[in-house]
């Protein structure tokens, strides 16, 4: 549709927009950096467009559309600045219009961007921003989920037998993280990165952990664009406080166990989880990821003083799941800490023959394991 055709409003300008995850700014417009960062507007127009801009070399942002809660496109943002429309033909009553990044930060992708510019309604809608863009209900639940890849919803797209590692095989529509809010008419943030752990990535990269940039926007996004469109801001704990922090973390520092050695090229360091002559984590090794675990559980603590704590942990299986549970008992018989517990999920492995994600992750069954727990064990503690 042409611009003329359309009454646009610059996304900061709309009062009654509903923002998703931890998010930047360039100029006026809305940076979206994390796996399920975005927003929804309520509105009676049965049309609405976006004018979006999207940037890589490697991974393109994928986006999805929801109306009223469901899943009814996604798309590549192409490279550039232009308008899409989401959705149009509805009847004119009150629908909610969500548009979410199903993509992660690209940690190794400097040029990944997703900013909304404006959101655009016909021209024959009238009324001025507030009139358009309706008051939304406030949610009552704030839930953040940390994790991996299984966070990411990687695997979610494409068949079994897809081993490319590309970004649209990442989704949302069956992500248990996605869910467990949806279930719980919650607010929610995702922070996901692909390989990553507590101490240590899948190869044995102890830069690849997620704790390095849990108090910044999103610190991991590189470059110097991503850095000034406030990726590595300090992130503004106050202003969002969750009522439940879920972590998901420790397949990628299991991976690390069975994967070769790494060496830092700035450093020269060469980094080894390493097992025993047994197949069983080394001892120093094995405290080093239980230490990490604690010394997390402290630092989301200390910025989310008033949260519920829980570590889910295994759907790719149950290796150091035992070590976890251990870690969050001593942690909060050390700090005094009762709102921390650790939580069981069910492995991917009782999934049937047809049912697994692509690139051997989870699949939608799992997640629906997953977040059928998740809704129950938060139930009980709200």
């Amino acid at each position: 549709m042409e611009d003329a055709k359309l009454r646009s409003f610059k996304i900061n300008t709309i009062k009654n927009l509903h923002v998703y995850g931890r998010t930047g700014h360039s100029g006026d417009s809305l940076a979206l950096f994390w796996t399920a960062s975005g927003f929804s507007v309520d509105s009676k127009s049965g049309e609405l467009w976006a004018e979006l801009e999207g940037d890589y070399t490697d991974y393109e942002p994928w986006v999805s559309v929801w109306i009223n809660g469901n899943q009814v496109s996604r798309f590549i943002v192409e490279k550039g600045r232009r308008w899409y429309c989401l959705f149009r033909g509805l009847s004119p009553k009150q629908n909610r219009f969500t548009l979410l990044k199903e993509t992660q930060a690209m940690s190794g992708d400097e040029s990944h961007m997703l900013l909304v510019h404006a959101l655009g309604v016909p021209s024959t809608v009238s009324g001025n921003a507030d009139d358009i863009f309706l008051p939304q209900e406030k949610r009552k639940l704030k839930i953040e989920f940390v994790g991996d890849s299984i966070t990411t919803g990687e695997g979610l797209y494409g068949g079994m037998d897809e081993m490319d590692w590309i970004s649209g095989w990442m989704g949302l529509s069956a992500n248990y993280a996605v869910n467990t809010a949806r279930k719980l008419k919650a607010d929610f943030r995702l922070l996901s990165q692909s390989g990553w752990g507590v101490v240590s990535g899948w190869d044995n990269d102890r830069k690849s952990t997620m704790p390095r940039h849990y108090g910044n926007t999103c610190s991991l996004a590189p470059g110097e664009r991503n850095r000034g469109m406030g990726a590595c801001d300090e992130n503004d704990f106050e202003k969002w406080q969750p009522d439940f922090v879920i972590v998901n973390l420790g397949t990628n520092d299991w991976m690390a166990f069975n994967t070769a050695a790494f060496r830092d090229s700035a450093s020269g360091e060469i980094w080894k989880m390493r097992l025993d002559e047994n197949g069983k984590p080394e001892a120093e090794d094995l405290k080093f990821f239980c230490d990490g675990v604690k010394n997390f559980l402290r630092e989301i603590r200390g910025k989310n003083p008033d949260a519920k704590i829980l570590w889910a942990y295994g759907m790719c299986g149950p290796e150091l799941g035992e070590e976890i549970k251990k870690s969050v008992e001593e942690y909060k018989a050390e700090s005094g800490d009762t709102n921390a517990d650790f939580i069981a999920l069910d492995s991917m492995t009782l999934e049937g023959d047809d049912e697994h994600g692509s690139r051997m992750h989870p699949g939608s069954i799992t997640h629906a394991r997953a977040c059928k727990k998740l809704v129950e064990e938060i139930q009980k503690r709200i």
